[in-house]
């Protein structure tokens, strides 16, 4: 017997949200999963040093649906790429485990993207701090003059996506990259996909504390400046940029 196609592969990296895990896995069960013919739920674990992995392994004795990816502290980028490579499914939901993206309003938006070759929600009242909301809008900034028109919210954790155009975007991404959810928003773009915009509600972080603080925030952002302006010279990207200039 074939086996039956996954029509949505939900993709989340988790590193210490032992707080917010269950909840995370619970609200993809109840907000998105009956919405979608048949869907999973591929975790990545990237080295949590607390509970994590042993919550996410009582939740799959449970539950079938849910793929555990174990794999050494690398990074959130590489933990990203690492779930949506994995995925099986025909279409690809990226999202973060700290819940800071409220579900709620994902049959909306599923019915939004049918119409569409990808969705990319906005967080039209975001709940971070005054430095990530002032790094965001540089970023978005940044990328205007670099990349011309982009999508609102490129990095936003909630993008609905064909696997075959992630398939597309990844060689230009690479394995290792800090950045895919906003250079696959922009290959996107560059693409000439269509892409439709879509408001989501926005909730404090729950959970674990982002370590992007201080040092480490100051380094993130020249390393995002850097991976930003190598993806831009990549000649499949030039190539694109030509293309839809």
């Amino acid at each position: 017997m074939s086996e039956v196609p996954v029509q949505l592969s939900i993709v989340m990296p988790a590193y210490n949200e032992e707080v917010a895990i269950a909840a995370a896995v619970d609200d993809i069960l109840r907000d998105v999963v009956p919405h979608v013919a048949s869907a999973e739920i591929v975790v990545v674990n990237d080295g949590s040093k607390d509970r994590t992995l042993a919550i996410l392994q009582e939740i799959a004795v449970r539950e079938p649906r849910l793929t555990i990816i174990d794999r050494q502290n690398g990074g959130h980028g590489p933990a990203v790429i690492t779930g949506l490579n994995a995925a099986r499914g025909e279409n690809l939901l990226q999202l973060d485990s700290d819940r800071q993206i409220d579900l709620s309003d994902f049959a909306a938006a599923w019915a939004a993207y049918s119409q569409a070759d990808a969705l990319i929600g906005i967080r039209a009242d975001r709940k971070d701090g005054l430095v990530r909301g002032i790094i965001s809008r540089t970023m978005r900034i940044v990328l205007r003059v670099m990349f011309g028109r982009v999508p609102r919210d490129p990095n936003i954790p909630f993008k609905l996506v064909k696997r075959a155009d992630w398939r597309r975007a990844a060689p230009a991404i690479g394995d290792n990259n800090p950045l895919p959810s906003v250079l696959l928003a922009l290959h996107l773009a560059k693409s000439g996909a269509k892409i439709v915009q879509f408001p989501i509600r926005h909730r404090a972080r729950e959970g674990s504390v982002s370590e992007l603080r201080g040092w480490k925030l100051m380094k993130f952002c020249m390393l995002a400046g850097r991976t930003l302006l190598a993806f831009r010279m990549k000649p499949e990207v030039r190539a694109l940029r030509a293309r839809t200039a």
